[in-house]
């Protein structure tokens, strides 16, 4: 690889770093404060980021816990995402970029996008509903406001994985010709 682009893979693997560490930060800092909300109600006030469900707290425990239990499941997603997508770089060789472990990672990223679309999507049409019945939902809509972009990565993801099982298949073909 030239140096620009071995600059550039090395700014992509540190970015995916980056972003793996902000959700697993994410992750911990709203469930440590869901935990810590049951226990101290004042800590509703400020939960992650200015998301005040103090309203939510006091008018429904449930509603509370369902909607903190969406934001910590969809952070816990993307974070492993990002995991699975740091492994990918690790497993990948460029010389012989078609081989069956890649094939293996890139349809299980496509998985997991898919899962963290649609829950995103659901969820986003749910907590509207909640918010139309008079559930005062914060700001929590920048936690799952990003599905539609999932959905469509995971299609991006599976057009490639295709690209890729074909690609193995013609290594396989080439390999047997030699």
């Amino acid at each position: 690889m030239t140096k620009r682009i071995d600059f550039i893979w090395k700014a992509i693997q540190t970015a995916c770093w980056f972003i793996f560490a902000g959700y697993c930060v994410q992750t911990g800092a709203v469930l440590f404060n869901y935990v810590f909300s049951l226990f101290k109600p004042i800590a509703t006030h400020n939960l992650h980021l200015g998301l005040d469900l103090t309203e939510l707290y006091n008018k429904s425990k449930l509603v509370y816990t369902l909607i903190l239990a969406i934001i910590i499941i969809i952070s816990a997603l993307k974070g492993y995402l990002f995991f699975i997508v740091i492994k990918t770089f690790k497993a990948l060789n460029l010389v012989k970029p078609f081989s069956e472990k890649i094939s293996a990672i890139i349809t299980r990223i496509t998985g997991y996008a898919f899962s963290i679309g649609v829950i995103s999507v659901t969820s986003q049409q749910a907590i509207k509903r909640l918010s139309e019945s008079g559930y005062n939902t914060g700001i929590s809509e920048r936690y799952y406001s990003d599905g539609g972009a999932y959905l469509m990565m995971s299609a991006i993801l599976f057009v490639i994985a295709l690209i890729f099982q074909k690609g193995i298949e013609l290594q396989k073909e080439n390999d047997l010709t030699i």
